[in-house]
């Protein structure tokens, strides 16, 4: 039988990778139109609109980045059973399992920052441009909180991955390898809360920095992004302050 994890075609997204998206939006703001009256419905309904289309970006993006690593890593029991065997005495299925949900709470996160932000930014309390942008950070802060508690199981899945991936076609030496490097829980980080306490407090798990990493980005030139230099300059306070 095939070795399931030589079948997966992508690389398992690293946090910097949702970092780009982020910063990939901020390069397609169009250019609003200019009226001498900020509160002018006309320019709000820009922002709106332009808010809008960001965050459902966004969240389509981060969705199927999770997705697909949910999707492409097999069910335990799924493996051919010398497969499952080295893979529960080398890293423990169970824990193997639980990194793969996470992929899939992941998704369902994004899918309800999606429903709840959106109808915001259609909401008749979205009537001022700092409240456009005020919504869009939010969205994307809590996006983001929703990848730093997935970073850690994205890891473990990568490093499974590659190690399986490179077992030997014969499975003895493998086997052998795998019984020499038992360590159930390695590279393995569980979350500190359960997946219903992370949805219910998520208000409260967004790293103020983030929300001043994301107003600081909003400040930022797009012109200046189409710059080498400027563009590590703000993956670079990304890395610093949106932990």
């Amino acid at each position: 039988m095939e070795n399931e994890f030589k079948k997966i075609s992508s690389a398992v997204p690293k946090e910097s990778d949702f970092i780009d998206v982020i910063l990939s939006l901020k390069e397609q703001t169009p250019t609003l139109r200019t009226y001498d009256d900020e509160d002018d419905p006309f320019v709000i309904d820009d922002m709106i609109d332009s808010c809008y289309v960001k965050v459902s970006s966004a969240v389509t993006r981060f969705a199927d980045m999770f997705s697909k690593v949910y999707d492409e890593f097999p069910n335990v029991f799924g493996l051919d059973p010398l497969d499952r065997s080295i893979l529960r005495r080398r890293f423990n299925f169970l824990r193997y399992e639980e990194a793969r949900g996470e992929a899939s709470f992941a998704s369902y996160m994004m899918a309800n920052i999606s429903a709840k932000y959106l109808n915001l930014l259609r909401a008749d309390v979205c009537d001022s441009l700092d409240k456009c942008k005020s919504l869009k950070r939010a969205a994307f802060a809590r996006m983001l909180a929703v990848v730093r508690r997935c970073v850690p199981s994205l890891a473990f899945l990568d490093k499974v991955r590659e190690y399986m991936a490179n077992l030997d076609v014969g499975g003895e030496h493998a086997s052998a390898s795998a019984a020499s490097n038992y360590n159930h829980d390695e590279g393995y980080t569980a979350p500190q809360l359960t997946r219903r306490e992370f949805a219910e407090n998520i208000e409260q798990l967004v790293d103020p920095q983030t929300l001043v990493w994301l107003e600081g980005l909003d400040r930022v030139p797009v012109q200046s992004l189409k710059d080498a230099a400027g563009m590590n300059l703000v993956r670079c306070a990304s890395t610093h302050t949106a932990k």
